[in-house]
């Protein structure tokens, strides 16, 4: 039966919990055997002075029934209590005899301070003077692997029936079992206690109506354990009772229940206890227990933790936690570990553990072992310790750190931190933004959907990315990397790694040794380091760095730029506008289709453009540059070069090095540069610049610009209206077909002007001008030097002359000739007419004729120069010939017999003689026609000759 009285405060209340709490922790701590001996004593005497006493108690007042219960909060009206806690008014409970103590007694019970008889305690029941743990449930955290000496299990140290909710609690003489509501309080229900067999001292029971009252007595305060911030406790009278009893075996009952801090409220089997939100440490709750005549005070102490805690044992445990904070430490063994929900700490301990850790953000520390972790919703901190563990993070913020051993990590949802440590490691991220650190080992990474960010130590890993920007590095080793889809950045360290990343904007940097790099669609970016390295970059904007080593790159679909770096390297633009730098090392660049951009830089390179209008620049060394199809750009550097600028509207520059260069077709402008060069600029109306060098020079068909510049150039103008500078140096130039403008410049030229109407202006020094057989007028110009006027080419005999500046003949028609000093016939019979200018004439075959037009002004020391006098020759001074033949019956005067024979010689016009010049004969002409008393000029012919006149 419970009797509830009225929850309504006294005026003058027993002292609070909270006081009672405070002095005890105020006083010393001194032994307490001592204690313990002086409570049992008194004890005993009070027991045996009730029992003798025969005084009557006073009669019972009125009480209100269990059976209507109270409001929460209510108290029944009391007077203020003793010292002792006793409620009761009656002067005769605290005489001697009564069963009461007979004066107060600071900080003792009111059954202490009794006068007794002497008595046996080995007979007398007592319970051992220990603190009680009261344990709540199977809502407490609980262990299986406990036993007592009957073979049932404990939770929490408490003895466990078979029951699975009752457990019963040693206490004041009584075995109580806490039972768990449906709404997970505690329940505690009394089991009356059954004494061993006596003699009854006092033959006088309850039923003798003279028989006095005695109070109800108690062994000690109340415990009853610890309860987490989440959990409710249901006091029941029959566990407020626990320790209470009454010697007249009257019903008790509990009365003015107040709590210390937290709430009460009365309920159906009791009063259910809650926790005040964010307090921490003990309760008390204080009551009354009475017989409904006496009345003495009682205190109730539990404690509200913040964490609660479990330990194992040394075997294999099965321990389960509450939906509290626990700390669980599952001790040595093959544990099993479910710690529910809350903020759970967790010590797995040695030995293969599985542990679920359930909602709440937990910190498991697993231990040695190979161990099994299941975080469970909330933001976990998961260790593995050494051993082979798997860690499962599941939904939330997690962080698994697998330390030795070979580990198996699984993030699940959430942004989580993994961190393998030492061992082979396999980390798996899952969905959401990951850190992955793999350690060393030979690890296995995979990031999952989400940005993650991935880093594995030394080892041969394998890493993928998933979708999602993600961040991915390694450490030496020989790793396989897929970054997956997403706008990825990718480091690798020294060693032979391999790379991919499905699409995206990706970034990959290589460290030493081989990459290899595949990646897709995405506007990439990639430093490969040292090493041979290979990177495919696929469609999109890339940006491909070799570094050191011979790489290869591929910059396929898309505007790309690589470059190449030390090393000879092979770079492949493929399609699209690129720009490929080879850098130092003999390198392959191979621009593909576009508008492209290629530099060789140093090295002897091999520069392929393709179709479209490329820029390509050779740099140092000795480069072969093919620039295709398009409207190029070349500069071939320094070097030895050979270019080929194909098809196009071109500009070729050769730079320093004999360079061979061949515009192609198209409107070209080509630049030799320095060194001997040889170009081809090709069909087009090109403009060519030999440069310094001896070059030889191309124009091919068109209306070309030729600048042969310095050096001893050969320049072929080839058809159309060409202009030709041979510049300085000792140049051969050839028009071809084509109106021409040739300019010989400074040097001993050789200059054609081809078939058209040419304009050739030898330039200064002396030069040789080729009067074409092409039947156009030229104009030809020795100007400065000793210049030729070469007609070798003709074969109908042309007239020359000199006075008139005309050469006229069929086959070159009527050419205008200036300032030139020698003349040089054909085949043909030619007639050469020279004045007052010194001319040095070599007739070539045929008869011809030397026709010296001297006027009287001249100066008497001009000579005249044949170098060829042949039979049929003549040589023509006015109204007089010279020859070398002698006609039969003929008119001609002997000039040597009538200089030897004859006696008139001023009468003669010439004087013939013949003299040695160094080792070589020269016949010389004085002639004698203007005036006799010194010669008009002089002949000198090569050769010694027997010459007459007529």
């Amino acid at each position: 039966m419970i009797e509830v009285k009225a929850l309504k405060p006294t005026q003058h209340s027993a002292p609070s919990a909270e006081e009672i709490y405070r002095k005890a922790q105020e006083e010393p701590a001194p032994s307490r055997w001592p204690a313990a001996l002086a409570v049992i004593v008194l004890a005993v005497a009070a027991y045996l002075r009730s029992l003798t006493s025969t005084q009557a108690e006073p009669e019972p007042g009125p009480v209100d029934s269990a059976a209507t219960p109270l409001p929460v909060g209510e108290a029944a009206p009391q007077s203020d209590p003793d010292e002792t806690g006793s409620f009761s008014n009656d002067k005769s409970d605290h005489e001697l005899g009564s069963g009461a103590a007979s004066d107060p007694v600071p900080g003792l019970a009111d059954f202490l301070g009794i006068d007794s008889p002497p008595i046996d305690y080995e007979q007398l029941p007592l319970q051992p003077f220990v603190r009680e743990t009261i344990e709540f449930g199977v809502d407490r955290v609980s262990n299986d692997n406990r036993f007592t000496a009957e073979g049932s299990q404990t939770i929490g140290g408490a003895s466990v029936s078979s029951s699975p909710h009752l457990v019963p609690i040693e206490g004041g003489g009584a075995r109580l079992p806490v039972v768990v509501a449906p709404f997970n309080p505690v329940i505690v229900v009394p089991k009356p206690y059954d004494p061993p067999d006596r003699p009854d001292p006092d033959p006088v029971g309850p039923q003798d109506p003279t028989a006095r009252n005695r109070s109800p007595r108690l062994a000690r305060s109340v415990q009853l354990g610890e309860i987490g911030a989440c959990q409710t406790l249901l006091l029941t009278a029959a566990g407020l009772l626990v320790g209470a009893s009454d010697a007249d075996a009257d019903p008790l009952t509990v009365r003015n229940l107040q709590v210390s801090s937290g709430t009460i409220e009365l309920t159906e089997g009791g009063w259910q206890y809650r926790p005040a939100a964010g307090y921490y440490g003990p309760v008390f709750v204080s009551y009354g227990v009475t017989d409904g005549t006496a009345t003495v005070s009682q205190v109730a102490m539990l404690r509200v933790v913040e964490i609660l805690e479990l330990d194992g044992t040394a075997g294999d445990d099965v321990l389960t936690g509450t939906d509290c904070a626990d700390l669980i430490r599952a001790g040595d063994g093959n544990d099993t570990v479910d710690a529910r929900a809350g903020n759970d700490i967790l010590h797995g301990g040695a030995g293969d553990d599985h542990i679920i850790v359930g909602a709440g953000n937990d910190i498991v520390y697993a231990g040695t072992g190979n161990d099994v972790v299941y975080g469970g919703t909330g933001m976990d901190v998961l260790f593995g310790g050494a051993g082979n563990d798997r860690l499962y993070g599941e939904d939330g913020d997690d962080r698994l750190f697998g330390e030795a051993g070979d580990d198996l990590l699984v993030g699940g949802l959430g942004n989580d931190e993994l961190s393998g440590g030492d061992g082979d490691d396999t980390i798996l991220g899952e969905a959401g933004d990951d850190a992955i650190d793999g350690g060393a080992g030979d690890n296995e990474l995979h990031g999952g959907p989400g940005n993650d960010h991935i880093r594995s130590g030394p080892g041969d890993n394998v890493i993928s990315g998933g979708p999602g920007d993600d961040i991915i590095a390694t450490s030496d080793g020989d790793s396989e990397i897929d970054g997956g889809s997403g706008d990825n950045v990718i480091s690798v360290g020294n060693g032979l790694n391999r790379v991919s990343a499905a699409g995206g904007n990706n970034t990959v940097l290589g460290g030493a040794g081989v990459e290899l790099v595949q990646l897709g669609a995405g506007r990439d970016v990639v430093r490969l380091g040292g090493g041979d390295d290979v990177a495919k970059a696929g469609a999109g904007a890339d940006l491909l760095f070799g570094e050191d080593g011979d790489d290869t790159l591929f910059g396929e679909a898309g505007d790309d730029r690589l470059d190449g770096g030390d090393g000879d390297d092979t770079l492949s633009g493929g399609s699209g506008n690129d720009v490929l730098v080879g850098r130092r090392g003999d390198d392959l660049v191979d621009v593909g289709e576009g508008d492209d951009r290629a530099d060789g830089g140093e090295g002897n390179d091999t520069l392929l453009a393709g179709a479209g209008d490329d820029e390509v620049e050779g740099g140092d060394g000795d480069d072969i540059i093919d620039a295709g199809q398009g409207d190029d750009e070349i500069d071939a550097g320094d070097g030895d070069d050979v270019v080929k600028a194909g098809e196009g509207d071109d500009e070729v520059e050769g730079g320093d090095g004999d360079d061979v260069i061949d515009a192609g077709e198209g409107d070209d402008e080509v630049e030799g540069g320095d060194g001997d060069d040889v170009m081809d600029a090709g069909q087009g109306d090109d403009e060519v610049e030999g440069g310094d060098g001896d070059d030889v020079i191309d124009a091919g068909q068109g209306d070309d610009e030729i600048d042969a510049g310095d050096g001893d150039d050969v320049v072929k103008a080839g058809e159309g209206d060409d202009e030709v500078d041979g510049g300085d140096g000792d140049d051969v130039v050839r028009a071809g077909k084509g109106d021409d403008v040739v300019e010989g410049g400074k040097g001993n030229d050789r200059l054609d002007g081809g078939e058209g109407c040419d304009t050739v202006r030898a330039g200064s020094g002396d030069d040789v001008v080729i009067s074409s057989p092409d039947q156009h007028d030229d104009c030809l110009d020795g100007d400065e030097g000793h210049d030729t006027l070469d007609l070798s080419q003709t074969s109908d005999g042309v007239t020359v002359d000199l006075t008139e500046n005309k050469a006229v003949g069929i086959e070159i028609g009527e050419d205008t000739v200036l300032d030139f000093e020698a003349l040089i016939g054909g085949k043909g019979n030619d007639h050469f007419i020279v004045g007052a200018k010194g001319a040095t004439v070599t007739g070539g075959e045929g008869e011809d004729r030397f026709e010296f037009d001297v006027p009287a002004s001249a100066d008497n020391d001009l000579i005249h120069q044949i170098l060829d006098l042949e039979e049929g020759d003549r040589i023509i001074v006015k109204q007089y010939q010279v020859h070398s033949d002698a006609e039969a019956g003929g008119t001609e005067i002997d000039p040597f017999n009538e200089t030897y024979n004859g006696t008139d010689e001023d009468r003669r016009p010439f004087r013939f003689r013949i003299e040695k010049v160094g080792e070589d004969d020269r016949t010389f002409v004085d002639v004698f026609v203007a005036q006799q008393d010194e010669k008009d000029f002089s002949i000198e012919i090569y050769g010694a000759h027997k010459l007459y006149y007529y």
